[in-house]
């Protein structure tokens, strides 16, 4: 049972979603009356990186980290930010056909941001030759992030 300054409590907590649709993810925060969103749209991304010769993931995580960092300062203005999320890949970053980041703390200023939708999982085709298939535990990515921005 919820007695009533609990559901006060989380509704005036500041919160962090996170949604992804169409090849459209959705970074959105909410402190109080305030809310900030921003889109990022994938297909331009990868189209981008490809005309530029840059590495998608790096790319796509620097964009991704900044968006979470700019919503978060527009509905809370901070000094720091913490960012903290697990990735997990099925290769190298750059051969990966799947990279699933998990969100275990969002936070500005000492003030932990309720996270809707904490994974965020990206999934393309997978062009890898056998040989390289067979191989890719080596190369496999499974570590934390933690990052004061």
């Amino acid at each position: 049972m919820i007695n009533m300054e609990d559901s006060v409590t989380l509704s005036n907590s500041p919160s962090l979603r996170i949604t992804a649709s169409h090849g459209v993810i959705k970074v959105a925060a909410k402190n109080k009356g305030e809310v900030s969103i921003r889109n990022i749209q994938l297909k331009l991304l990868w189209g981008y990186c490809w005309w530029q010769g840059l590495p998608e993931v790096e790319t796509f995580l620097k964009l991704f980290e900044n968006a979470v960092k700019k919503v978060i300062y527009d509905v809370l203005p901070n000094h720091e930010l913490l960012i903290d999320y697990d990735i997990e890949t099925n290769d190298g970053l750059e051969k990966s056909s799947i990279v699933i980041l998990t969100f275990n703390e969002i936070g500005a200023d000492q003030i932990s941001f309720e996270l809707i939708g904490d994974v965020l999982a990206l999934e393309g085709p997978d062009d890898r030759g056998s040989f390289s298939k067979l191989t890719s535990f080596r190369r496999k990515i499974k570590e934390n992030v933690r990052k004061t921005l």
